[in-house]
């Protein structure tokens, strides 16, 4: 109990964006670093930094861009099935997917930040993103409990403290998830979330993550919701290593886990090195410098396309030359 409620404020979530691409890394869905996961986060900070808000179309409309929409080659990396079914939907009217899906974990991180300050907001921006490509309450509301815990990590909250406020924060979106006019589908599986998330602190000190997901369900087929419940069980104690809980939840929420429990790390200590190296990193540093801090304009940063197009024909002419050896 002598366990600090806080730390130190550093950056105010300046280091959130290096810690979604250390985490989407340490997941492993593309075995050469990070993914589509973090080409996501990437798109959406960009948008975020530059208006302050999302707008759905402009989100739409370069993803299509990365996708090749304009008959160029496609730049996105390791994307999930959810993912890939959406973006091959969209000329036909992008249909969100039923399926649940892990997905809106590793794309709602960055909101936490962004909204850090406006909890009633954040959550109803979470959904108003993730019903672009999800249909399953449960998926979202897995969004919303990992983005809630990155804006109070923000501000250092960390343990038992950090807990107790993201079900807090989770409790308005729980209601309206759970509403079975809401047009989505399993309603009536986010019920009791918030009262799950508050139970957490029962399990409070597990640093495995297999043994934290035991603690959480005994389902053979753990849901979005017990996924995320875990990831935050682990990732919420200020751990001596800051990296572990990372890799701990990437163990079983793969790339998008180890995403949102990374952005929630890197929240907390700010802008820092992380110990596997990954392409790019002084770029999402600064991403995540100008979210926080500013200046509020994206002319003078490179291209997400362009990046991405760069790292993969950087990536295939390595390989072309060791073939060629």
């Amino acid at each position: 109990m002598s366990e600090p409620l806080f730390s130190l404020v550093s950056g105010e979530g300046d280091g959130a964006m290096l810690g979604i691409a250390a985490g989407d890394a340490a997941g492993g869905a593309w075995e050469l670093g990070y993914s589509a996961v973090t080409e996501q986060a990437t798109v959406l900070a960009y948008e975020l930094i530059a208006n302050g808000q999302l707008d759905r179309q402009r989100v739409i409309d370069v993803f299509m861009e990365m996708d090749g929409s304009k008959d160029e080659q496609p730049v996105f990396r390791a994307e999930s099935p959810e993912f890939r079914a959406w973006l091959d939907s969209i000329g036909h009217g992008s249909r969100p997917d039923k399926r649940p899906s892990l997905d809106p974990l590793g794309r709602s991180a960055i909101l936490g930040v962004s909204y850090r300050r406006q909890p009633e907001k954040l959550y109803r921006e979470v959904i108003d993103l993730n019903t672009l490509f999800h249909t399953d309450a449960e998926s979202i509301l897995a969004g919303v409990i990992l983005s809630s815990a990155v804006a109070a990590s923000c501000f250092g909250q960390a343990g038992r403290d950090l807990i107790k406020g993201v079900a807090e924060a989770v409790g308005p979106a729980v209601e309206e998830l759970g509403d079975p006019s809401s047009g989505l589908s399993e309603t009536g599986r986010v019920g009791d979330a918030d009262r799950r998330v508050q139970k957490l602190i029962d399990g409070y000190g597990i640093k495995a993550a297999d043994e934290a997901l035991r603690w959480v369900t005994d389902s053979a087929t753990p849901g979005p919701v017990d996924i995320a419940l875990a990831a935050l069980l682990v990732g919420a104690p200020a751990a001596e290593k800051a990296h572990e809980p990372v890799a701990e939840a990437a163990r079983i929420g793969g790339s998008n886990g180890g995403a949102a429990i990374g952005a929630m790390i890197g929240a907390r200590l700010g802008i820092r090195a992380w110990p596997w190296a990954f392409a790019n990193d002084t770029w999402f540093a600064e991403i995540g410098r100008r979210l926080v801090r500013g200046p509020h304009e994206i002319i003078d940063l490179p291209i997400p396309y362009a990046v991405e197009q760069h790292l993969i024909s950087g990536i295939s002419g390595t390989e072309a030359e060791a073939d060629d050896r």
